[in-house]
């Protein structure tokens, strides 16, 4: 009786190939250090029907230098995930166990107003990607909803002087009209 227990369990790890499979690593935290962010614009619209506050276009694209500090590895300053130009304050936020769920609240110079976004994302100690779902509250007209790709790479260990305080060194894109 025992031979016929153990002929199935020899079946089905030949079947398997014998090899185990290696679960993935899941960062706790995105790690400190020196970090190169590309946003790529998906879709851009005005949602009041006028010419929108914020001149920008689907296929733009900018990339900055940002710094996640030591302390802040487990909630990196908001401009990482914003974009250039963007000062903002976490509303929400989950970011650990390769995950980045949270909502923040951003203004911009020449913008009155709220700019609200969202970003859903996953990373691991040295990338991450993400979209980022943003849409604007302005007290006149100009309002927009935009949507992005965010993609970024851990470029150091040591902060150079553009990307401390979260952003700096921008390539291009998205210019407040």
């Amino acid at each position: 009786m025992r031979s016929l227990i153990v002929v199935p369990l020899c079946l089905m790890a030949a079947c398997s190939g014998g090899e185990e499979k290696k679960a993935e690593v899941v960062a706790d935290t995105m790690r400190a250090g020196q970090w190169e962010t590309t946003v790529d614009v998906a879709s851009f619209r005005s949602t009041d029907k006028a010419t929108p506050a914020l001149k920008a276009a689907a296929g733009d694209k900018s990339t900055i230098l940002a710094c996640i500090e030591e302390g802040d590895a487990k909630k990196p300053k908001p401009e990482l995930f914003a974009g250039e130009g963007y000062e903002c304050d976490y509303k929400s936020s989950y970011i650990r166990k390769g995950r980045i769920n949270a909502s923040l609240e951003c203004k911009r110079d020449a913008l009155k107003g709220q700019i609200m976004m969202t970003v859903q994302g996953k990373y691991s100690a040295d990338s991450f990607e993400a979209t980022v779902d943003t849409l604007s509250y302005l007290p006149g007209e100009g309002d927009f909803e935009m949507s992005s790709k965010i993609t970024g790479r851990r470029t150091g260990d040591t902060c150079t002087a553009e990307g401390e305080g979260g952003a700096g060194n921008a390539a291009a894109g998205n210019k407040a009209g």
